[in-house]
Formats: structure tokens, C-alpha cells, sequence
């Protein structure tokens, strides 16, 4: 097996840029459109005309459903909209591509394509998934002693199963808020800063700002439904600052994924991962002192190996054909597996 350097792969126009300001704003309306479609019917605005229901109540849950489709098929169509009037959908003669060759490119900009190669694949699947349990190391060592990992006293994966595809809120948690939130926030607002030539550490550190601001509405919802008084602003505010504070550094994680991938399918498996886990809170009291000394040593090593494989893990030469953001030089080296 050797290393061979290949071009890498531009679906678009070598000469197309995006305007900045219009990627930048695009960002912004798109999730002005993710949070406020939740609210513009009644059957998913949680409020005084709705007493009693919360976001996780099953009329809401379905309707939400129904409207966050809705934003993922805004957002995609926008963002071939902005390529298009930007004269983005050009091969490498500046020819203008037929209407199937811009669907695919738009794809392959979105990251919604699968390699051909078994070595890619296998790396898009896992990789970016067992660096983050990797980092998981403490919290799952905690379940593991509690018999609650799969196969264990506690734990049913049957049951599991059945909760992620059969029940509302599991579907909702594990499979579809992932789904959509990475589609919109990573998939269509990465390519378009991108595009607009912004550098690879602002999208990274900027572009989850919006995706943590998506999430500000809970305070509200919070404030709602727990008696709509000082101490549940109070708190719905505290909650609200926790959650857009692990928001944007799990974003900031999703983005770095995304742009060394060049693929959907990572961040989702991570995020849908990362919401089955919860944020870790560990019970030291429960454990012995033995039992209490492993557990650091599992969180400590977790955190450790995780920054040691941080880069190793997410190479761009671990994904080849679906790298596109993310190459020194425009260049990549790949795996040649003949």
C-alpha cells in the first residue's frame, strides 16, 4: 500500500465566490427560519394560548417535524439558488453544467454522498464516531460499572432500538434533531462561507455562534412551563446560558468534522451519539474509592487521547474522495488501495 497525491476534486467553478455578505446573511435567515417555523402555528407554539404543552408533548413533536422539513428544504434550495445566481454551476472551460450535473454538485458540496471506496467509507462511518466515544471514556466507564451499556444487566438494546425508531421523543432526540440540525447549520452554511471564501478557522469558530442561538429559545419555553415567574426566568436564563455555551463548543467540534470529512454522515452519527449520552454528570458518591480513582483515570484518559487523535482521526486522507474543504495546497494525500 503506498501514498499517492491526487487533485482535489472542485464541483464547482474555480472562479466562483460567493458575495460575504450574502453568506453571512443566509446564515443568519436560515436559522431565523429554523427556530421561528416552530412557533408560527399554534399546534407547535408553546404559550399562553397553549396551556399545558410542552415540547414534548406528541402533537408537538409531529408538527415540529413537519415544519423543520420545511427549513431543511429552504435552506437546500438556497443554497443552489446562491450558487446559481453566482454563476457558481460551471465546469473547469466555464461551461455551464446541465440541470443533473448541478444537482450533483450540490450534493457532493452538501456532503450527501457515499464513496464507492470500502477504505472511505469505513472511515466516514466510524472514525469521527470512536474519537468522540473516545473522549466519552469516563462517562461510559461510569455506565459500565452501573450495568447500563449495552448487553448489560441494566440495559436492554433491544429496548433501545425500539425507543429510537418507535417513540416520538426518541426519534426526535437520536435521529431526527441531529438529522436536521446538521444538515442546516453544517451542510448548508459551510459550503456557502466557504464559497465566499472565508478561512477554515473562522467557519469553524464563528459559524456554530448561530447554531447556539438556535437553541436560546428553550428559556422561553422553560419560562412557560414552570410558572412564568421570576425564579423560572431566572433559571430558564441559567439554562439557557449552559446550553448555548455546550452548544457552541459542541458545534465548534461538528464544523472541524465536517470540514475535514467533507460529509454529512460523521456529524450526524457524532451528534446523535452525543444527545444519547447527555451531558456527563458523574455521581462520585455512588462508587467506591477504588471504584472513584479508575473513573478519573478514564476521564483524564479520555480527554487525553482524544486530543492526541483529534487531527490523526479526522485526516482528510482518511476520507479521499469526499474531502473537499479541507486540503494544503489543494492537494490530498489518499490511500492508493490497488
Amino acid at each position: 500500500m503506498t501514498n499517492v497525491t491526487l487533485k482535489r476534486y472542485n464541483p464547482l467553478s474555480s472562479n466562483f465566490k460567493i458575495n460575504t455578505f450574502i453568506a453571512g446573511l443566509s446564515c443568519l435567515l436560515f436559522t431565523f427560519i429554523y427556530v421561528g417555523l416552530l412557533y408560527i402555528s399554534k399546534k407547535t407554539r408553546i404559550g399562553n394560548k397553549n396551556p399545558g404543552l410542552t415540547k414534548d408533548h406528541p402533537m408537538v413533536i409531529k408538527q415540529r417535524i413537519k415544519v423543520t422539513f420545511i427549513t431543511c428544504a429552504i435552506s437546500c434550495i438556497s443554497v443552489w439558488t446562491i450558487i446559481n445566481i453566482s454563476n457558481g454551476f460551471k465546469n473547469d472551460q466555464e461551461e455551464e453544467m446541465n440541470f443533473f450535473t448541478k444537482i450533483k454538485s450540490t450534493f457532493i458540496i452538501l456532503g450527501l454522498w457515499i464513496p464507492f471506496n470500502s477504505y472511505y467509507l469505513f472511515n466516514i462511518l466510524f472514525a469521527p464516531l470512536l474519537l468522540t466515544m473516545i473522549l466519552y471514556i469516563g462517562p461510559l466507564y461510569v455506565k459500565f460499572l452501573d450495568q447500563e451499556l449495552p448487553f448489560q444487566k441494566k440495559s436492554s438494546l433491544i429496548h433501545g432500538i425500539k425507543y429510537t425508531f418507535t417513540t416520538l421523543i426518541g426519534f426526535r432526540n437520536l435521529i431526527f434533531a441531529p438529522f436536521t440540525e446538521e444538515f442546516v447549520f453544517r451542510s448548508c452554511m459551510v459550503p456557502l462561507l466557504y464559497y465566499a471564501k472565508v478561512n477554515c478557522e473562522p467557519i469553524i469558530w464563528m459559524s456554530p455562534l448561530v447554531f447556539a442561538i438556535a437553541h436560546i429559545h428553550h428559556a422561553w419555553e422553560y419560562y412557560i412551563n414552570n410558572g412564568r415567574d421570576y425564579n423560572a426566568a431566572k433559571t430558564g436564563i441559567l439554562i439557557s446560558i449552559f446550553q448555548f455555551t455546550y452548544t457552541t463548543i459542541f458545534g465548534w467540534y461538528a464544523a472541524f468534522i465536517f470540514m475535514r470529512t467533507g460529509n454529512f454522515i460523521p456529524t450526524f452519527f457524532v451528534h446523535s451519539f452525543a444527545n444519547s449520552q447527555g451531558f456527563p454528570i458523574i455521581y462520585f458518591s455512588e462508587h467506591s474509592q477504588k471504584q472513584q480513582l479508575f473513573i478519573c483515570i478514564a476521564l483524564v484518559t479520555g480527554m487525553v487521547g482524544f486530543g492526541k487523535l483529534l487531527f490523526p482521526f479526522t485526516s482528510p486522507r482518511l476520507y479521499g474522495e469526499t474531502t473537499l474543504y479541507w486540503a494544503d495546497n489543494n492537494n490530498i494525500i489518499v490511500k492508493d488501495l490497488k
